[in-house]
């Protein structure tokens, strides 16, 4: 579950905020953009653990020099019988409003368990618009498609990853849930996101025996989108403060 900060592509890495030019180094040559950041490969400091949890801490040093706030990020995992719950705060340590784009890039496995194949299991997930992209730049163009028929698999729980390589942008609708259904086994991955991650990136390479269902707090490129910055969910955190986000996985039998 690599930790996206800024999660996905800005266009040229550059945007304006506040009066405030941000310019990310272009790490996707081939794109022009920036892409994901690098808390992913950034080292982060165990502050505490346990048998069942453990706590990590980042403080922004010279990786982000490009961006004019400091920051923290602590990250939380614990398990319990209700499964594992990832808690992320992230503070703004700065003297301005920081601006905020969380992601994760959550992969599951196609089967996820042994003794099933990848023709057995489906994908739930409560989406609804999609966000049309330039599949050159996987940047969105600025229109808003209407509820399409991938999308109504994936409503319906009958989307099977193994089945068609999928690369989708969605808003997520309802309380944004996300399954992945084992039918032979009867059993179910339950991925539950904190309601601040209103959007979706659902990729699966060329139909490969993976999906990542991404969770992410705004549309890709929403720092230079013509949209409403409130749609598209550009956010910040302001002076000294923090926002915390959480996410659930668990495994279910699934009721006959």
């Amino acid at each position: 579950m690599p930790i996206l900060f800024p999660v996905n592509r800005i266009e040229e890495g550059k945007f304006e905020f506040e009066g405030r030019k941000y310019v990310f180094p272009i790490n996707e040559p081939d794109t022009g953009c920036h892409l994901h950041g690098f808390l992913h490969e950034a080292e982060f400091e165990v502050v505490e653990q346990g048998g069942n949890f453990i706590k990590c801490r980042y403080d922004s040093d010279e990786l982000y020099s490009f961006f004019p706030h400091k920051f923290r990020v602590e990250i939380n995992y614990s398990l319990s019988s209700k499964g594992m719950l990832q808690e992320t705060y992230i503070y703004n340590r700065s003297d301005a409003n920081m601006p905020v784009f969380l992601g994760f890039h959550t992969t599951f496995n196609v089967p996820f368990d042994d003794g099933s194949s990848g023709e057995e299991v489906s994908v739930f997930a409560e989406v609804g618009e999609e966000i049309e992209r330039n599949m050159d730049t996987f940047l969105p163009i600025g229109r808003i498609l209407p509820s399409t028929e991938l999308a109504d698999c994936f409503q319906n729980g009958t989307f099977v990853p193994v089945d068609k390589a999928i690369s989708k942008h969605y808003r997520a609708v309802k309380d944004g849930k996300i399954e992945l259904i084992d039918a032979k086994k009867r059993i179910k991955i339950k991925y539950d996101n904190d309601s601040k991650f209103g959007w979706r990136l659902f990729y699966n390479g060329d139909a490969e025996q993976y999906i990542c269902l991404e969770p992410q707090t705004c549309m890709v490129n929403c720092q230079n989108s013509r949209l409403d910055r409130n749609y598209t969910g550009f956010d910040f955190i302001p002076p000294k403060a923090c926002k915390k986000y959480f996410s659930r996985i668990c495994v279910e039998e699934m009721k006959t």
